[in-house]
């Protein structure tokens, strides 16, 4: 085929493209289980942190009783 005067192997380019597309493709597969992998490790330490904040809060709690009870 011919543009501008040029000729294009129609077929060759379509499956340069196709290539493209699928190795495309093949690194965003690879790129969302990453961040799949990323997500489950922020959700981890987020539960571990909401944990941890509630043991500090009973110890805070605690110690504000503790507190009182050496005022009186």
């Amino acid at each position: 085929m011919y543009v501008f005067g040029v000729s294009i192997p129609i077929l060759e380019l379509l499956v340069i493209f196709c290539i493209v597309v699928v190795v495309y493709l093949v690194i965003l597969e690879i790129e969302f289980r990453q961040l799949k992998a990323i997500t489950k490790k922020f959700d981890d330490e987020e539960i571990l942190l909401s944990k941890e904040m509630r043991e500090l809060r009973s110890e805070v709690s605690e110690l504000k009783e503790v507190i009182k009870a050496l005022k009186r």
